[in-house]
């Protein structure tokens, strides 16, 4: 991953600490404490069907966020679109259609002895159509409901969302990797996305401290609608293992 060219000769360190209210914002933010987190951690899903269906559902949630990146790429000033089309390419193999992160979290469903036919049939949580359609306006504002954006900017809203869905990212690859260790599977390719979202943790903070000066209410209202449709994307995943 490659840093904004405009953010070059900021360190990390100093954007976090730039943006440390951000930071506190999602940590206060009851989605950062939700059930789910408990549940994963007590690393005890009762059957591998259950397990299957939270990836199922987890793959749902990803794939309609792998489509937003690439519409809020097209609203983005051109300092900004370059960390989106990176993430965007990181996501499906970075050249190698085979190495694409979606193949991989399937491959951890077949690790479990599932059979293809029962992932495609499994259904969609109710959570996770709320999420879809939560999330949505956020990535990807429409400027003809100008009184809904409050007259803030739709890059700077698309900033602060993409980066609580990174910073949140983080957290949800470290639980699920315990939660899948019962079953020999902590070591797969695709929890490697314990790395892979640190990385992207960074580049989003970075994106948005590019638009956090000068339109901080923007990146604040971006960040806590998606926070907001998170709690939706959690309960979902939670009903898949209750």
């Amino acid at each position: 991953m490659t840093s904004l060219a405009l953010e070059d000769s900021i360190s990390s360190q100093e954007i976090r600490t730039k943006l440390h209210w951000l930071l506190e914002l999602i940590e206060s933010h009851p989605c950062s404490a939700h059930p789910l987190f408990a549940k994963l951690e007590q690393a005890d899903i009762e059957a591998t069907e259950k397990a299957a269906l939270l990836l199922k559902n987890y793959d749902a949630h990803a794939s309609h966020l792998r489509r937003l990146l690439l519409k809020a790429a097209t609203i983005m000033p051109e300092e900004a679109v370059g960390y989106i089309l990176e993430n965007v390419r990181n996501e499906y193999g970075n050249g190698r259609p085979e190495g694409r992160h979606q193949l991989q979290l399937q491959d951890v469903a077949w690790g479990l002895g599932i059979e293809r036919a029962f992932y495609e049939k499994a259904p969609v949580q109710a959570g996770i159509k709320k999420f879809i359609k939560a999330v949505t306006p956020f990535y990807f504002p429409i400027k003809e409901k100008k009184e809904r954006l409050n007259g803030l900017r739709r890059p700077a809203i698309a900033a602060g969302a993409i980066t609580a869905t990174e910073v949140m990212a983080m957290k949800e690859f470290k639980y699920l990797q315990i939660a899948f260790r019962p079953f020999g599977l902590a070591d797969h390719i695709w929890f490697d996305h314990v790395t892979v979202e640190q990385e992207h943790f960074d580049e989003s903070i970075t994106l948005a401290a590019y638009f956090a000066d000068n339109e901080r209410e923007a990146v604040k209202f971006g960040l806590l609608g998606v926070l907001d449709a998170n709690l939706h994307l959690y309960d979902g995943l939670l009903d898949t293992l209750t």
